[in-house]
């Protein structure tokens, strides 16, 4: 009888053992917040960087570099720009067409996946929003388009690392 309880409290020690590694695994499996931000930072960037944004359009207001308050005391950061393409389609859905594949084609070279959860905005023609994420890193960055006039179209870039 003392052997079988012997043997529970074995196999027992054993199960907590593996689940504080398993455990102790999955908390520091992710990139850490200031590796997210810095690949956050740089995806931004080089996507700011693609040439066709009209000169002198372009404006990096948050480079991810300050931690932002989010859910129960976490911290994330954030990356935001804004940017100008020239209008060249000659109707809204084909400009937002055209702008969505370009700027999303920047994001994919930087090993971002649409993310096809939201609802489909494919026709909307006043403004769309795009979402990109990067799973395995843990950030999401989402382009915002509006058209302002004839010759432009408007783009707000929001990107975010996971709350931690």
């Amino acid at each position: 009888m003392a052997s079988w309880r012997y043997g529970l409290r074995v196999a027992r020690s054993c199960l907590i053992g593996l689940l504080a590694v398993v455990a102790a695994t999955g908390c520091t499996s992710g990139p850490s917040l200031q590796e997210a931000s810095a690949q956050l930072a740089a995806d931004g960037q080089a996507v700011m960087a693609w040439d066709d944004w009209v000169d002198d359009s372009i404006d990096i207001t948050n480079a991810a570099t300050s931690d932002v308050s989010c859910g129960e005391g976490g911290l994330k950061r954030v990356f935001t720009a804004t940017g100008q393409l020239p209008a060249i389609a000659p109707d809204p859905d084909s400009e937002f067409d055209i702008a969505a594949r370009s700027i999303g084609a920047r994001f994919a070279e930087r090993g971002y996946d649409p993310d096809i959860s939201g609802p489909d905005q494919s026709d909307l023609i006043d403004s769309r929003t795009i979402v990109w994420v990067k799973e395995a890193a843990g950030l999401r960055f989402s382009f915002t388009m509006t058209l302002p006039s004839d010759t432009r179209i408007a783009v707000q870039i929001n990107g975010e690392t996971n709350c931690e």
